[in-house]
């Protein structure tokens, strides 16, 4: 039998509930997870701490109580809600019924052994969690060896963060990285990096990306720092139009599907 819970009041719920910020992520090393295929695809990679289900929501979803089940044979803790208290712990308006707590992972870049000619993707500064939940998506779906995170960037698993990449992020090898850090990575693995950049002289298809990679994007307001400006290879994305920037996911993706062009081409 599920433990039930109809107060919005139990202790449970407040807890979940405070979730919702950064701060009691960091604190507890947990975050909240909702919908039913980010649920599946965080299950599949072990994140999953515990599921919460309200039923009310499952109207033909026969797929939603499979999922109940099978997470309840594997041993899961499962709490059952009314549709009152899920309300309160949802993340959206809309919610589907179903949210997890899922336990944080950090791995650091050391632990991380690219295969030959490995091709990473590596953000600085990245303040929008929907750019990078968007970033992390793509990357996974180009086949990426891992996402590597320098500076400020928004909190990885940001429910925004999850949501955009949907489940993405449980998918894809993700490394928080000092600049030492990765300056010693690339270093130890031969890896060639390259920096995007509007004022940059060579357009990005003029480069070879067949061999270790790392493509660097930047923040959305003023771009990569001046360190990896004044220091590494610059590459752009040639602009026609009016528009002097594109959306950083946008441009993540253009660079890094070209990488996927010539490595089949290859």
């Amino acid at each position: 039998m599920f433990e039930k819970i109809s107060s919005k009041n139990n202790e449970k719920i407040k807890f979940i509930d405070k979730l919702k910020k950064s701060s009691h992520r960091k604190k507890f090393g947990l975050f909240p997870v909702e919908g039913f295929r980010e649920i599946s695809r965080a299950h599949s990679r072990q994140f999953l701490a515990e599921l919460i289900f309200c039923e009310e929501y499952f109207a033909g979803r026969d797929d939603f109580y499979a999922l109940v089940e099978r997470l309840g044979r594997e041993n899961v803790k499962i709490t059952q809600v009314t549709p009152d208290v899920y309300r309160k712990i949802s993340l959206c308006e809309n919610g589907s019924g179903l949210i997890a707590l899922a336990r944080a992972k950090n791995v650091a870049i050391d632990a991380c052994t690219p295969p030959a000619n490995g091709l990473f993707v590596a953000t600085e500064n990245i303040e929008k969690p929907s750019n990078l939940g968007a970033i992390i998506r793509t990357a996974e779906s180009a086949g990426v060896d891992g996402v590597i995170v320098l500076g400020r960037s928004t909190e990885i698993f940001n429910p925004h963060v999850i949501r955009n990449s949907q489940g993405a992020v449980f998918f894809t090898p993700i490394y928080h990285a000092s600049t030492e850090e990765f300056l010693a990575f690339m270093r130890r693995n031969q890896l060639s990096l390259y920096v995007t950049s509007p004022g940059a002289q060579r357009l990005y298809f003029e480069e070879d990306f067949r061999g270790g990679t790392i493509i660097l994007v930047g923040s959305e307001k003023g771009g990569v720092s001046d360190f990896w400006l004044r220091e590494r290879r610059t590459i752009r994305i040639p602009q026609n139009g009016f528009s002097d920037s594109l959306n950083v996911s946008v441009a993540t993706a253009i660079v890094l599907y070209e990488c996927v062009r010539q490595r089949l081409a290859k």
